[in-house]
């Protein structure tokens, strides 16, 4: 199985890769045009993204460049921070960091949004990428609606374990990111973002 090639999102080169897509059917254009605008609503209130999931499984919150939590629309140059309910919340490092490199709002039927794994807000010049995920990863969150369904989509792409830190860390991301790909993650995925359009 390979990738899929969509426009804006980058190619798939090395590691792993996902394709997670949720649609909502709709009986007409009118109905959709509704839905639609409901999960723009929830695609840009990250803060509240756990909440449309079935189960709890993620914190996401916004964050501005310098690691303040936001309640607003996100910007390029923002953070998010995110906690997995897998993964005890007893330490800081716990917390995985990505930071928000696109935001493409051009067609209107069609927005996204695009992360890569960071170091700390305000550290930009020192320190070690904080995700489990290396920098080269990316994960693209995108909406879209046609005439009879609206659509949520995350694609995971180049998705290798961070081994920018110590070895201890280096370890426990390897044994993260392996869990990832034989599944866990992809499900907690799927269940975002049929949360997501379930409006």
């Amino acid at each position: 199985m390979k990738a899929k090639k969509i426009p804006g999102i980058p190619l798939q080169v090395k590691g792993q890769f996902h394709d997670t897509e949720s649609i909502q059917k709709c009986e007409n254009a009118q109905e959709a045009e509704l839905k639609y605008n409901l999960l723009k609503e929830r695609f840009f209130d990250i803060n509240k993204w756990n909440t449309y999931s079935n189960e709890n499984i993620a914190e996401f919150t916004l964050c501005d460049s310098s690691g303040n939590t936001v309640h607003r629309l996100p910007f390029i140059g923002d953070y998010i921070k995110i906690l997995l309910s897998n993964i005890k919340k007893s330490e800081t490092e716990s917390y995985q960091w990505v930071r928000i490199d696109m935001i493409d709002k051009t067609n209107p039927n069609n927005i996204m949004i695009q992360c890569r794994p960071s170091k700390l807000p305000g550290d930009q010049f020192a320190g070690n990428t904080v995700h489990f995920h290396s920098a080269g990863t990316t994960s693209t969150f995108i909406i879209s609606k046609g005439n009879d369904y609206i659509k949520m989509a995350i694609y995971g792409r180049n998705e290798k374990a961070n081994q920018n830190t110590d070895i201890i860390n280096s370890i426990k991301n390897m044994l993260i990111a392996f869990k990832g790909v034989i599944g866990p993650s992809k499900i907690q995925w799927k269940l975002l973002t049929d949360g997501m359009v379930n409006v």
